[in-house]
């Protein structure tokens, strides 16, 4: 391989910014003389890794060189420390002025035509903001022109150069090396933090890792850190790692790293003993469960079941007399609801005790409202069947034959699902697994929902219910299986919006407060935290404008942010001592209205739960703006309109479930680059799914394709035929739990 690694240090803007650049060249000589290109997923793939790398390394360089202290590190970047915030921020400007140069064009276009710019016209003007907001150069900078800039910038700000480097560097008096201490921290912290959050990894993520963690204070050269840091990941691997990759053929050439030379980047994947063993067990809970039948009263038939479709049927039916396991599918806007609380009502017509469970106390709560099935959390319930020195509290001491429906369960984490399906064999629960596999996952470990439904099959709602549009719900499911033509149905309709990310966060704003005065639920997203803290401060700063804040009133600063009277904000930490006037806890995702803002710095907030006040404390550390939330925040929700800002990478996750939150309409406001149109983006993310797999699934994944499994097309076929005879009679299984005529209709 070759590599060109030019160093800079400037910005575009001329700010000093040390950086390098890296030019890989994408063919390589084969021993037979033969030119190939390199399998580029690799580097695409571990983009994190090279980057933590590189920033590990940069700021071990620094401390030895110069004896830098540096802040903590946020998303793997640190600022050096002992420098004035003021300047720091004069030198750190990150400016968007194509962005606002284009965005001058495209209103001027637009008064001028009184239409929007067609694709070509748009890639036109953007090429033109491109070049008319090029910083003028009359000649290259020297290092002495920039330094003299830099001096002046300094002195105007009351500061002395001089003085600025002296009190930044030299600092740094305890400088840690690799010795068996820190390599041994590393190791622990890198494996907590990846068997926490992902089934499966590659060794380059495990490098990634252990280089997020390097502490700031190293001061070692940075050829040592990087081979320290690899050698310590083959260590891990050897020591701690279980290799459910693909198999070795006998006789196959190796590469260095012992795996085949014909061996895929993406088809490396390693796991631990504990993993697997703790998937295992669970999908063998799983199969034992569904070959068991709790309720054998079958012919009694389902009641309250008449607004019901026949796909909602079936499912009360599993729920309210099914066996001892049951998995029941919900896409967006199919009347689980609806569902579980005739199911609920079923359940106490037959004398039987459920109780709900949500991944989050809101989900929870909601559940609870709308079923009126007690609930709480997954983590309360296991939690309570935890302590070591006394019994559940009695609301969870659940009694043998008690339902536990969990709600939303395909963001259930898998240690959680099996920590459950444990109590559930010590006590005898039945447990009733809804969600939908399409929505987001767990944040952490997970997928087992989806595993499960896959292999043991599952009652689906056949029918969307929620849109006020026929074409929308159509659309949604289409959208749901990953179907990028699904986008045309929304662009046909003007629901797809793309331009700068300046002008998407004024349209996004814009339709957002439109909706809000005609009366209209909203929901207002985006698919990274940073977005949503500006789309908030955007929405807060209209309010003032539009006269709906008084600016000049009570106020509080929290964080980055001021809070008025007024004020939308949430609540982002369950706190069971914080009660309502109505007796409700405060809980995470809540929304609230700010009545008053007291002396000691806490608020009295107003929601749909009652109206508490909030001391200082938890103010400080769990109160935001609430106008705005992340996509995966809204996942459950039913809103009139819900409008999405999709200004970074996602997949197909992120748009189906915020697409489908709007009864009425649901809006996607894309940022796009040159010659891109929102669909393009779009079309891209719906192709993608990151889901983490469990790691029992990927390696079935990794050994179907070692054995070489090509399927013809009568193989697929027999499968699909195969796929329809079992959910056929599973349809009519679950009809014999109903009544004689929908029983007939599911056998036909």
């Amino acid at each position: 391989m070759r590599e060109l690694l030019p160093r800079g240090s400037t910005s575009r803007k001329l700010d000093p910014q040390l950086h390098s650049h890296a030019v890989i060249a994408n063919r390589v000589a084969a021993p037979d003389g033969r030119w190939l290109a390199l399998d580029a997923r690799t580097i695409k793939l571990d983009q994190r890794t090279l980057s933590a790398l590189y920033h590990a390394n940069l700021r071990s360089e620094l401390t030895r060189r110069l004896g830098v202290r540096w802040q903590p590190p946020e998303h793997g970047i640190a600022e050096i420390a002992d420098i004035d915030p003021a300047v720091l921020a004069e030198f750190s400007q990150r400016t968007h002025d194509v962005e606002r140069r284009l965005d001058h064009k495209l209103e001027r276009f637009r008064e001028r035509l009184g239409r929007d710019p067609t694709e070509q016209e748009r890639w036109k003007l953007e090429r033109e903001a491109v070049v008319d907001s090029r910083p003028a150069k009359p000649h290259s900078p020297t290092p002495d022109d920039l330094r003299h800039e830099w001096h002046g910038r300094t002195l105007a700000m009351g500061h002395d150069p001089h003085l600025v480097m002296q009190r930044a560097i030299g600092q740094q008096f305890v400088r840690d090396v690799i010795d068996d201490l820190v390599t041994e921290a590393l190791a622990t912290t890198a494996r907590i933090s990846l068997g926490e959050r992902q089934s499966t990894w590659r060794p380059a993520e495990l490098v990634r890792e252990l280089a997020a963690v390097v502490p700031t204070a190293m001061a070692v050269d940075a050829f040592e850190l990087t081979a320290a840091l690899d050698s310590l990941a083959d260590d891990i691997v050897v020591s701690w790692c279980v290799d459910v990759s693909r198999p070795i053929p006998a006789g196959a050439r190796l590469r260095r790293d012992g795996r085949p030379l014909t061996e895929s980047a993406v088809d490396r994947a390693l796991t631990t003993r504990s993993i697997l063993d703790e998937e295992e067990e669970l999908i063998g809970w799983a199969e034992r469960r569904k070959s068991e039948v709790v309720d054998r009263i079958r012919a009694r038939p389902i009641r309250f079941a008449d607004h019901l479709t026949l796909g909602q049927a079936a499912a009360v039916a599993a729920v309210a007399a099914g066996g001892a396991l049951e998995l029941v599918v919900g896409p967006a806007g199919a009347g689980k609801t609806t569902m579980l609380a005739t199911a609920v009502l079923n359940l106490a017509a037959r004398g039987r005790l459920a109780f709900g469970v949500a991944p989050t106390a809101a989900a929870a709560e909601v559940l609870a409202t709308e079923t009126a099935l007690p609930s709480d959390t997954l983590d309360k319930l296991l939690i309570e069947h935890s302590h070591p020195n006394r019994p559940p509290e009695p609301s969870y001491d659940l009694p043998t034959g008690t339902t536990v429906i969990v709600d939303e369960a395909g963001t259930a984490a898998t240690p959680k699902l099996a920590e459950l399906a444990r109590l559930a064999d010590l006590h005898h629960w039945r447990v009733v697994l809804v969600g939908d596999p399409r929505q987001f996952s767990a944040v952490g470990r997970g997928g087992m929902f989806a595993h499960l439904v896959d292999s043991l099959g599952a009652v689906e709602l056949d029918r969307v219910h929620r849109f006020r549009q026929p074409w929308e719900g159509r659309a949604s499911l289409r959208l749901r299986r990953g179907d990028p033509a699904a986008l045309t149905e929304y662009e046909r309709r003007d629901r797809l919006h793309g331009g700068t990310l300046d002008q998407m966060e004024v349209d996004i704003i814009a339709g957002w407060y439109q909706a809000r005065t005609r009366g209209e639920t909203v929901a207002l997203m985006a698919n990274s935290t940073e977005a949503v803290r500006r789309l908030n401060r955007l929405a807060q700063d209209t309010r003032v404008v539009e006269g709906d804040l008084d600016p000049t009133g009570p106020r509080l600063d929290v964080g980055d942010d001021s809070i008025h009277v007024g004020d939308e904000v949430v609540t982002r930490s369950n706190d069971r001592t914080l009660r309502t006037d109505q007796g409700l806890m405060v809980k995470n995702r809540d929304h609230w209205t700010v009545t008053g803002v007291h002396d000691g710095r806490s608020v009295t907030v107003t929601g749909r739960t009652g109206t508490v006040r909030l001391p200082q404390e938890y103010v400080a550390g769990h109160v935001q703006l609430g106008y705005a939330q992340t996509s995966h925040a809204t996942q459950g929700r039913t809103v009139d309109t819900a409008l999405v800002l999709v200004d970074s990478p996602t997949d197909s996750r992120g748009i189906y479930t915020p697409m489908t939150r709007g009864r009425d309409a649901n809006h996607a406001y894309v940022v796009v680059k040159e010659n891109q149109t929102a669909r393009d983006v779009l079309t891209q993310a719906v192709a993608r799914d990151w889901i983490d797999l469990p790691a029992v699934e990927r390696r079935t994944q990794l050994e179907q394709r070692h054995a070489g499994v090509l399927v013809s097309d009568d193989d697929q076929l027999a499968t699909l035929e195969e796929h329809i005879r079992r959910a056929v009679e599973n349809r009519v299984r679950e009809s014999q739990r109903l009544d004689p005529s929908r029983s007939q209709a599911f056998e036909r």
